[in-house]
């Protein structure tokens, strides 16, 4: 056993020595030896260098089991734990240096077990926003850093989750931060439902979402703080009570897994009376009384008698009034806000304020001493004022402040008091009204919270703001009752630290042994029993001789034995006791415990009190008597002589009560550090924090893990670590047995370890063993590759020293060899060098001298020429420029004149042609006007008839006009003839006439053939009009042969049909009305020469006779048959699908003889009825709006632009012909029923495809309207002037559609964004890409192949842009505005870059350096993403989880490298860098930051940490960018094969017959 102890006090080893400043101290051990069984220990102090001896002996060391040895330090891992309990050594010194380390890192929030430690950081943190709060909702509580968001978010889950009722427990000394944590607390709770309900709602809509009964709980802290809160030395804000606020809770009806605030209760504890008649120096009242001297109105001012608060007895005996950074004024205008949210009056806030004046001026009244007794002037100011605000008689307020009544059996004797009674007679009256308007005020205060609304199974959650353990140089009654209540609630704590503990043990199946623990019990029912020190205080308080003298002694006879080990007596002094409490012993002043115990008022002083005139008076200190089986004494103010309840018996029943209330509950327990007196920022004083630590019961939560097994790890985390420890034969895929066989080899020893079920547990000290184990591996593992390495270095140095020199040897013998070689040869070749340059040169003069002459001779020859031949040359140039020149002047002028001649009859052509083939597609797509083109078909044929008999005559005309001019000719040829023969004689005058002859004849004969042409062209036309009837009744024929058949199959089909068939007979349907537009788009396909020629010419010669009976033709006969055929069949099959068969039904048939040409009136009548019509109206928001069926975007087929925005076009005809006819108000209220249903649908955000579609078609309508606007045509309007207007109409609409608009697009963002909360995360900071970097928090090999254990995110990197992917290709297949779908992008790629940085500067034991390398892989993917899909822009808000993730993988040893990283994180500001670093987590070889390093960073965050903020906002995103609508060129009258529109077709049609339809013009 000795060993086991022993061994791991080695060379080197750090441990802790206590230090008279700094509480602790480390030091390196140096030496180690046993002589004459004792051991000698010598250690250096690390920071003095200076050397620490231990001695002890080996006899006694066993005796206390080792535990007198020095604690040791915890491995550097594991120092900064943010779960003190993960620490491996597991004492004072230890839990202290990591609550340091923290602190000192502006880290205040620690765990230790289910403990929460919150040190106090004397400064505004930005740790509490709404960002914060929601990384917080819905989160476990171990995922993310220690905070008090953490503790009430799993308190909240576990209601719901466990329908168990819960408490938080905030206790701490005073000034330690408890109220302002319970605050933050209950905001918490105020806010967590709109939290978890969207993590994609705004800051600020989630401020603004609170309902009143959330915004009455919150605004009870105000009030609360002004009546119940003071200054004092440690605090500025310090409670002077205890009060436990529950939190009720009910299921919404509409969501029965969330809950929602229903109201609140509040119960106070033990409010500092004494605070109200007497303050230390530098100490104030309570806050209410200066808020009140600071803010009262005039009026109220000198109605109440309030001046400044030195004139106040009650206010100036600490010489305080203020406090610093705050506001009385402010503060006094927040309580009255407070008090109006929980339904206090205004009329009743004066009337309490009243009473707090009232207060005031009984301070000042004076008491004088005359002859032994008390004495106060008649005309006291003080005591005049104090009378008339409370109502009561001021003589006798006098006379029962100055006199006491002894009430004996036969008669009631009135007597002088002295002037100590006096004042305490004056002093007992303002506190017991001032206790009892406190009382009255949070009774009020839980009328108006607690709800009528909480049911019987509601749950709630209670926060118990409590003072903590107290210590001071003089100790009264009130730290006793403090203590007394710290006792119990400690024993609280301590079993149900101990219940998880050992439940914990038994949930693992290990082998445990009962742990015990110290119990205070005792001390408990020393204080609380029968005959205990309450009992005998209450019975010593209703003596009458009652004196604290007689209450000690009893004391003493009673507790001051041997067996009452927690309770001592002083060894001087009578005045004094001594309580052993959990956390130390506390001496106590018995004076004023009776007074205090007491603190009542005579009888005649309450019924002076109770006959006052205030009405308000009496009803604050009126006391509803309780049940006698509750309490059988009498209420105080009550008569009953000596049983009435005692400050002491009050609080012990109340503390009763709140106990019982705690055990129904699951606690959550929140401790409060105060890290230093003087209340400077992150200062840090090691006594004053471990003595806090002792009073508030962490360290007796570690003696209690450490007694049990306080180490303990899961199977995987464990193996990860520790794998490489035992052989790789030893290596398993089961983690578990991975574990057994490290724990195995490198454990020795029983009882140090167990395995359970899912982890694995160790005693005190093993982790750190292991670690110690793992570190000595590690460098015996460096040690032997470094040695191999320098060992493998040198061999290859020296081959390679050995192989140059053979090298340079050998080069210098070639070297010499060949230089000797190259000197022969250049002897022998110099010899014949010389002859052969002698005959070079030779050779060269006479060539030099033969090729001059010859160059002279050829540039003479050839600039003789060449003269001559520019010479010629530029006389032909000449001539052929000018040639050249004309010809290209006349052809330029040719067809410059043709391409006019051209393009005048183009645009002629092609205006003519449009018109002709618009008009007949509309006319080719109405269904409603078959009928109608039956008709003109018929008189089209009739006048193919006409005009072919017209023709006929006309051609026997012709031929007579040719026979007549053939005879003509003849008559002239001879006449030419016989001219002939005369021509010499007449001259020049028959050559005239013989040409004007010519001139006839060449005209008659051009007349002739252009004739011919004309009449073969006709009967061509003829012939083809023969063969298409032809053809149309083939057609018709099979289209009545398809029809009878359909019939047949109908009439034989079961009446339930399946979905097959109704999809066949809607495409049946469909290719009817294809082959019907066929038909009837054949019909009028003319030639356009022939169709001018018909409708201009031939009917401006032979206009239509009067409207009469028409007879039609056969083929007319049998295509209305087939129409007819077709709308019935169509009718039908409606019917067999369940649908109204009213807008399929055919007109009445009627013969095609009584069909006529309607009537001018008619026919202009026709569509403003039409478009009048509701069914007009209903259509287009039902077919239209409501129930289309969107395309949806597909990968083979893509959508035209005129079938996505077909609806929008539709309208936006629809708007031109309300326009053209001047239906204002129609036009208006259907525009206003079309965007209330587009609002309506869009706004459920059912499909992507939905909300995409009319985003598109929003903004196509608008840009519709607007050109419609800005082509107004404007004489056609009466009064351009009036609201009413076409114009004025328009701009509304068009500002309503952009209201439509921005809100399609934020409630878009808003559902992409609940999507996307449960995503980023995994996808960008959780998912491990990069195969080379897995890290599971330690990492390792095995990790990575122990069955691929390594935790796989829920989702991918490929998953999150897949889903962005989806949306751009959605967003292009509804052809959206590119400005719109890039906002739409961009701002989706800014929530996840903030989402998953915040989540990153929130999340605990997770920022390593591999982490970092796949959070830039992740990042740099959806840079690609952006710059592939053209929003380079949005990369912008990936840049600084990019720097975090650079942050996490540059270097972090020394200052420079710190300047590095400010440097490259320039995105980043110093309390996010600060942050980071904070969280960095050393693994895989790495080492953690040192103190000085982080110290570095603090100091570079300090100067602008109050400007700077932690998270990034989630909310500020850009302002919705309106697209600039674009200039439509003309309305798209386009309506799908897939979807019936009757009306709105036969609106077009009868636009169309009426000559209304009129296409927009192109821009100017």
């Amino acid at each position: 056993m000795s060993s086991d102890k022993l061994e791991v006090y080695t060379k080197g080893t750090k441990a802790w020595f206590k230090d008279a400043q700094e509480g602790y101290i480390v030091a390196t051990m140096v030496e180690k030896t046993i002589q004459d069984k004792k051991l000698i220990m010598k250690f250096t102090i690390d920071s003095t260098n200076k050397e620490e001896k231990f001695e002890q002996l080996i006899s006694k060391l066993e005796a206390n089991n080792y535990d007198d040895l020095p604690p040791l330090k915890n491995p550097p891992r594991l120092e900064g734990a943010d779960d003190l309990t993960n620490l491996s050594y597991l004492h004072e010194a230890a839990v202290l240096h990591s609550v340091r380390i923290r602190y000192l890192q502006e880290i205040i929030y620690t765990y230790s077990g289910l403990v929460l430690i919150a040190m106090n950081p004397f400064r505004r943190m930005n740790i509490y926003t709404a960002e914060i709060m929601r990384q917080y909702a819905g989160r476990p509580r171990h995922e993310l850093e220690p905070h008090l968001f953490a503790i009430a978010e799993e308190a909240y889950r576990k209601m719901i989750n466990e329908k168990v009722n819960q408490s938080i427990i905030v206790s701490g000394e005073s000034g330690a931060g408890k109220t302002q944590s319970a605050k933050y607390v209950m905001r918490y709770f105020a806010t967590v439902d709109e939290l978890s309900a969207s993590r994609a709602g705004s800051a600020t809509d989630i401020a603004n979402s609170s309902t009143s009964i959330e915004d009455a709980v919150l605004s009870t802290n105000p009030i609360m703080e002004a009546f119940g809160n003071s200054k004092t030395t440690r605090n500025d804000n310090s409670s002077r009570f205890g009060k436990y606020i529950e939190i009720l809770f009910e299921k919404k009806p509409q969501d029965p897994t969330s809950v929602t605030i229903v109201g609140a209760r509040i119960r106070t504890y033990l409010l500092e009376r004494s605070r109200l008649t007497f303050q230390p120096d530098s100490e104030r009242n309570y806050h209410i009384f200066y808020q009140l001297c600071a803010a009262a109105p005039a009026a109220e001012r000198a109605e109440l008698g309030i001046g400044s608060w030195d004139t106040f007895f009650y206010l100036n005996q600490g010489k305080t009034g203020t406090v610093n950074g705050v506001d009385d004024a402010e503060e006094f205008a927040i309580t009255q806000k407070g008090m109006s949210v929980v339904g206090i009056s205004v009329s009743t806030q004066w009337d309490i304020f009243k009473i707090c004046a009232a207060l005031l001026h009984i301070g000042n009244i004076k008491i004088t001493d005359s002859r032994g007794a008390a004495q106060i002037d008649e005309n006291d100011h003080a005591l005049g004022m104090a009378s008339k605000l409370l109502g009561v008689d001021p003589a006798e307020f006098r006379k029962w402040l100055i006199k006491k009544q002894i009430t004996t059996r036969s008669e009631k004797i009135i007597s002088d008091a002295n002037t100590y009674q006096a004042i305490t007679s004056r002093d007992s009256i303002a506190k017991y009204i001032y206790s009892l308007l406190f009382d009255w005020i949070v009774k009020i205060v839980n009328t108006k919270l607690d709800s009528s609304q909480t049911s019987k199974d509601g749950r709630f959650i209670g926060v118990l703001d409590i003072y903590g353990f107290e210590h001071f140089q003089k100790n009264s009654f009130e730290q006793f009752c403090i203590n007394y209540a710290n006792e119990k609630l400690q024993q609280e704590f301590t079993r149900h630290v101990f219940k998880l503990e050992q439940e914990e043990y038994v949930a693992e199946q290990i082998s445990w042994s009962f742990i015990d623990f110290s119990d205070n019990q005792p001390c408990i029912d020393m204080i609380e029993n029968k005959l205990g020190i309450l009992d005998l205080l209450d019975e010593e308080s209703r003596l009458p001789s009652g004196a604290d003298d007689s209450l000690i002694t009893k004391l003493y006879q009673r507790f001051g034995t041997a067996e009452h080990k927690f309770f001592e007596k002083p060894r001087f002094g009578q005045k004094e006791f001594v309580i052993k409490h959990y956390a130390l012993d506390v001496n106590y002043q018995i004076e004023g415990f009776i007074e205090k115990n007491k603190d009542t008022v005579s009888e005649e002083q309450l019924k002076m009190l109770n006959e006052s005139s205030f009405e308000f008076l009496k009803e604050v200190i009126y006391i509803e008597p309780e049940p006698e089986k509750a309490s059988p004494q009498p209420p105080r103010g009550r008569a009953g002589g000596n049983k009435k309840p005692t400050l002491g018996s009050i609080f012990k029943n109340s503390l009763i009560k709140l106990m019982d209330t705690l055990r129904q509950t699951n606690p959550h327990y929140i401790r409060c550090i105060k890290p230093n007196q003087a209340k400077v920022a992150f200062e840090f004083e090691a006594h004053n924090v471990l003595g806090q630590l002792v009073a508030c019961g962490v360290l007796e939560t570690i003696k209690i893990s450490r007694a049990g097994y306080p180490s303990k790890q899961t199977f995987s985390e464990f193996a990860s670590r520790y794998y490489f420890l035992v052989p790789s034969s030893q290596w398993k895929t089961d983690p578990k047995l991975l574990t057994e066989n490290i724990v195995k080899t490198v454990i020795k020893g029983e009882n140090k370890y167990e395995l359970g079920l899912r982890k694995v547990f160790f005693r005190a000290g093993q982790l750190a063993y292991l670690e110690k184990v793992r570190s000595e591996k590690f460098t015996a593992i460096v040690t032997f590759i470094q040695k191999c390495s320098i060992r493998t270095l040198r061999q290859k140095q020296y081959k390679k020293m050995k192989k140059s020199a053979t090298l340079i040897q050998t080069a210098y013998r070639g070297f010499a060899a060949r230089k000797l070689y190259k000197s022969m040869q250049q002897e022998a070749a110099a010899i014949k060098i010389q002859t052969c340059i002698r005959g070079a040169l030779a050779r060269k003069k006479y060539k030099a001298i033969r090729s001059s002459t010859r160059k002279i001779q050829q540039a003479w020859r050839r600039y003789v020429h060449k003269r001559e031949f520019f010479k010629n040359r530029g006389e032909k140039s000449a001539l052929r420029i000018q040639k050249v020149w004309r010809g290209y002047k006349a052809r330029k002028w040719y067809k410059k004149e043709i391409r006019k001649i051209v393009l005048v009859q183009s645009l002629y052509r092609r205006k003519i042609a449009i018109r002709e083939f618009k008009a007949l597609k509309i006319e080719a797509r109405s269904v409603g006007k078959l009928k109608e083109t039956n008709y003109k078909l018929e008189s089209k044929v009739f006048e193919l008839s006409q005009s072919l008999d017209a023709k006929k005559k006309e051609n026997v005309e012709m031929s007579k006009h040719l026979a007549s001019l053939e005879e003509q000719l003849a008559s002239l040829r001879e006449k030419y003839q016989k001219m002939e023969t005369d021509s010499k004689a007449k001259g020049s005058g028959a050559q005239e006439e013989t040409a004007e002859l010519r001139k006839q004849l060449a005209a008659a004969v051009e007349s002739r053939d252009t004739l011919v042409k004309e009449t073969e062209k006709l009967h061509g036309m003829i012939r083809k009009r023969d063969d298409s009837i032809n053809h149309l009744q083939t057609e018709v024929a099979n289209s009545q042969a398809e029809i009878k058949r359909m019939k047949e199959d109908l009439k034989n089909a079961p009446k339930q049909e399946d979905t097959a068939t109704v999809n066949a007979l809607k495409k049946e349907v469909a290719s009817l009305r294809e082959q019907m537009g066929r038909l009837v788009a054949g019909k009028y396909r003319t030639d356009r020469i022939t169709e001018k020629f018909l409708n201009n010419d031939y009917a401006a010669a032979n206009p239509l006779p009067t409207p009469a009976p028409v007879h039609t033709s056969a083929a007319a006969r049998m295509s209305m048959s087939f129409f007819e055929s077709a709308a019935q069949v169509t009718a039908r099959v409606a019917e067999s699908l369940g649908r109204s068969t009213e807008a399929l039904a055919p007109e009445p048939k009627r013969k095609v003889q009584e069909i006529v040409i309607e009537d001018d009136t008619e026919q202009k009548e026709r569509p403003i009825r039409m478009l009048e019509a509701r069914e007009l109206e209903d259509e287009v928001i039902d077919s239209l709006i409501t129930n289309l069926r969107i395309p949806l975007p597909s990968t083979q087929t893509v959508a035209t632009r005129k079938e996505i925005f077909f609806p929008a076009h539709l309208i936006g005809y629809l708007l031109s012909e309300l326009l053209e006819h001047k239906m204002i108000d129609r036009m208006r209220d259907l525009l206003n029923h079309i965007m209330r249903a587009i609002q309506q649908l869009t706004m459920k955000f059912e499909d992507d495809y939905v909300s995409a579609f009319w985003l598109s078609n929003n903004y196509e309508l608008m840009s519709v309207i607007k050109t419609a606007r800005l082509r107004l045509p404007r004489p056609s309007l009466p009064n351009q002037d009036d609201e009413q207007s076409a114009s004025a109409v328009l701009q509304t609409v068009h500002v309503d559609l952009k209201k439509v608009m921005l809100e399609i697009y934020h409630g878009w963002i808003k559902e992409f964004k609940k999507r996307l909360a449960n995503m980023i995360v995994p996808a960008v900071i959780e998912n491990q890409s990069l195969p080379g970097y897995i890290c599971k928090q330690s990492g390792g090999i095995w990790s990575q192949w122990a069955a691929k254990s390594a935790a796989t995110s829920q989702f991918s990197i490929d998953q999150l842009l897949n889903f962005l992917s989806k949306l751009s290709k959605t967003m292009r297949c509804y052809y959206m505005e590119e400005s719109m779908s890039r906002q739409i992008l961009t701002e989706l790629l800014r929530v996840i870059g903030v989402s998953a940085f915040n989540h990153l500067l929130m999340r605990k034991n997770f920022c390593t350096w591999k982490r970092g390398v796949q959070i830039q892989y992740n990042v740099s993917r959806l840079e690609e993403w952006c710059t592939g899909h053209g929003i380079a822009e949005a990369t912008l808000h990936l840049q600084q989880l990019m720097q975090a993730a650079k942050l996490l993988t540059l270097n972090k040893t020394s200052a420079s490298d710190i300047e590095m990283i400010f440097d490259v994180c320039f995105l980043l500001n110093p309390t996010q860098i600060k942050k980071l670093l904070s969280l960095y987590y050393a693994a895989d070889f790495d080492s953690p930051l040192s103190t000085e390093l982080l110290k570095i960073v603090s100091n570079r965050a300090a100067v602008n940490e109050k400007l700077d903020s932690l998270l990034l906002d989630l909310d500020s995103s850009p302002e919705f960018i309106y697209p600039e609508p674009r200039n439509v060129k003309h309305i798209e009258k386009f309506i799908p094969a897939w979807i019936d529109l009757p009306y709105i077709q036969a609106v077009l049609s009868a636009s169309y017959g009426s000559g209304s339809a009129v296409e927009a013009s192109p821009p100017q």
